[in-house]
């Protein structure tokens, strides 16, 4: 099925290096309406999520999964995920199409192809919010609160975890992503990540690009862009 969620503009330009108020010009933003258009139209979400007890010590975050324990080390995951009981391992594509549009594209314009990049990169994470909000009502329903999501190589959380996630989740039988030799997904629009179960509102200090150590860097950090 398409999908179904909005993909706002601000974040394709924010994807495509505009900052502050300054938006895209007309010849672009009509580049991006289109572009969101087909994305939306073309792409095939899925998901697959587990949920997994798992023990915090010092740095490490030990997953305690059906037949093995795997640990993570991070200290900006550990930041996230302390005080939690369990943790919720997904992943998530909105599928090849947007990887085919991009193609198309670079044969016309780079730059057009610039515009189905961010397309694809905020309608993925569009999409996950969705799914976020979802998990997020039925977890408070039974008492509990969520963490922001945390993905492989954010922070200081080596991009090398993919293989913990493919490897639990059966990640390409399930949503048919793959993982290349150089841990990155196809299609390229994918995304993994954990996010933290657990009951005090009050532990949650960081979220979003505020959680992540690389934000002073980042040229894509929200913080960054709203200057």
């Amino acid at each position: 099925m398409p999908l179904d969620a909005d993909i706002p503009v601000k974040e394709i330009e924010r994807y495509m290096g505009y900052r502050g108020d300054a938006g895209a010009e007309q010849d672009v933003f009509e580049t991006i309406v289109k572009a969101v258009e087909q994305v939306k139209t073309q792409s095939h979400p899925r998901i697959i999520s587990r949920e997994y007890p798992i023990t915090v010590s010092g740095n490490d975050i030990i997953i305690h999964a059906d037949t093995e324990d795997t640990t993570l080390s991070s200290e900006s995951l550990r930041r996230n995920l302390e005080g939690c009981c369990g943790a919720i391992l997904l992943a998530a594509t909105i599928g090849p199409a947007c990887d085919m549009l991009v193609r198309r594209a670079e044969v016309r314009s780079m730059a057009e192809a610039s515009v189905y990049q961010a397309t694809g990169a905020a309608a993925i994470e569009s999409f996950l919010d969705n799914e976020n909000n979802k998990l997020r009502k039925q977890y408070e329903a039974e008492g509990y609160c969520l963490r922001p999501r945390f993905s492989p190589g954010y922070g200081d959380l080596s991009l090398d975890c993919q293989k913990d996630w493919f490897r639990l989740l059966d990640i390409t039988k399930n949503i048919g992503i793959e993982l290349t030799d150089s841990l990155l997904m196809v299609p390229t629009k994918s995304v993994t990540a954990i996010i933290g179960i657990g009951y005090d509102k009050d532990k949650i200090t960081e979220t979003g690009c505020a959680a992540c150590n690389n934000r002073a860097s980042c040229l894509f950090s929200k913080e960054r862009t709203r200057k």
